[in-house]
């Protein structure tokens, strides 16, 4: 495999360093968007007073029904897309100015909020009403535009990125990324009770300059016109025709479902410990400046075993080592919902959480790209992704409730993680059956509806 070609794209020494460092660079941007985003905004809900319920409505519910709709219309688009620009940019570079003002808008939510319940008098529901009517707004919109981001900057990286380096560089997009973690929980994090406004402000400045910089130094190849499928009479199909093109060629092959099982399982995995961790530690009496340093050894480890995941993976793929780190954290998840019962034991399985849930990100990185169709990859992974949409929803519906009315005893995300893990190990290895099976390694064709 040639590590220096991708589609018709040919790079020199230089020119990939030059890749890397502009990707790298608008993966910074985002990671710290993502990594202060959440705990910033947990923060906030927890000062105005919401609720378990609720903080799986606005962090759970919300972006998944936003990605159900959104994330297909984007990638289906993208792939289909061809412009001077190429077909990822354009989807890129215009949200994401309203992605950073709709974050600077939630640093304003508290002011807002008190404008309005100070304009409403009596007739105002509360100051907490108040500001989570503006968060929700501001929320909403930064969500479409995360949605959108993740998805298309997959596509980029798949369409841009030699595939014999892919391993190694989502390394290196790993490494960056918990370097910024290491940057907002070591020094940030314990400024969120004080700071919210500052912190978002930032963020969201930092965020709209570095990614629109990111967009305008990569440079995307030529691709092959759209198929002629694709084409009525001249010209793009409806929307009815595209979403039944779009629903055949992504879920009537097994082949996929079987992946889309594994990947929307193997997510589930490690999403009620996070979506809960921050409160977790305050209902244990762990002070922030605590959890925060806890959060930047996590990243320090994983940041140390980043390269060697990445070597092993394009030793011997995305799907083994992903296997052998879903073992690991069902096993964490397990050891954690028996013995955590203090500060110290939580601590620990933080850490092992932290670092295990992050090793198998790192290995999976790329296994979409593998596993999935070149020409189709953001159609297909917002496939999975609309599948992994559905279940978030029902795990956040059920887990906000069942929390509220055990009285928080949060170990139960632990418990979750495991029994999800053990799914998701079950259909990683009929993945890995079904995938050696295949005739010269190639994914088999799509259906497409004529």
């Amino acid at each position: 495999m040639n590590n220096r070609t991708v589609g018709t794209l040919t790079y020199t020494a230089g020119g990939l360093c030059l890749l890397f460092f502009w990707l790298l660079f608008g993966d910074f941007a985002i990671s710290i968007r993502e990594r202060t985003a959440v705990p910033s905004v947990l923060e906030m809900l927890r000062q105005y007073h919401a609720s378990d319920t609720t903080m799986s409505v606005l962090l759970g519910v919300l972006p998944s029904l936003l990605g159900m709709f959104l994330g297909p219309l984007v990638s289906y688009n993208s792939d289909r897309y061809r412009s001077r620009w190429g077909r990822r940019i354009p989807f890129l570079i215009i949200p994401t100015p309203i992605g950073a003002l709709a974050m600077i808008g939630i640093g304003f939510c508290p002011w807002l909020g008190a404008q309005l319940n100070s304009q409403l008098g009596t007739f105002s529901p509360g100051i907490d009403f108040c500001v989570l009517f503006f968060f929700c707004l501001f929320w909403t919109i930064f969500e479409c535009v995360v949605i959108m981001t993740m998805a298309i900057f997959a596509g980029l990286i798949n369409d841009v990125v030699p595939h014999g380096l892919l391993g190694r560089f989502f390394a290196c997009f790993r490494i960056v990324s918990l370097g910024a973690g290491i940057l907002f929980n070591y020094w940030i994090f314990k400024l969120t009770e004080t700071h919210l406004f500052e912190i978002f402000l930032c963020v969201g400045l930092f965020f709209g300059v570095g990614f629109t910089l990111m967009c305008l130094l990569v440079k995307e190849g030529n691709y092959p016109p759209p198929q002629p499928e694709e084409i009525a009479g001249g010209h793009p199909k409806g929307f009815i025709s595209n979403a039944k093109v779009y629903f055949v060629e992504s879920f009537s092959h097994r082949y996929y479902l079987w992946i889309f099982a594994a990947l929307v399982l193997s997510g589930l995995a490690f999403v009620p410990f996070n979506m809960f961790a921050q409160w977790y530690a305050d209902s244990l009496g762990m002070p922030k400046a605590v959890l925060g340093k806890l959060t930047a050894l996590s990243y320090s480890i994983s940041i140390f075993l980043a390269f060697m995941i990445g070597w092993m993976v394009d030793r011997f793929s995305a799907l083994k080592v992903g296997i052998a780190m879903m073992m690991l954290y069902m096993l964490t998840a397990l050891l954690g919902f028996i013995f955590v019962n203090d500060i110290t034991s939580f601590g620990v399985i933080y850490v092992f959480h932290t670092v295990v849930s992050g090793a198998y990100g790192t290995a999976t990185a790329s296994l979409p790209m593998v596993l999935f169709p070149k020409l189709r990859f953001t159609q297909f992974a917002s496939a999975s992704g609309l599948l992994g949409a559905i279940s978030y929803i029902f795990v956040s519906l059920a887990q906000g409730p069942l929390l509220d009315y055990s009285g928080h005893n949060y170990r139960l995300t632990l418990l979750a993680g495991c029994a999800f893990s053990i799914l998701a190990l079950a259909l990683l290895l009929i993945v890995l059956r079904n995938l050696r099976a295949l005739k010269n390694g190639e994914p088999p064709a799509y259906k497409t509806q004529t």
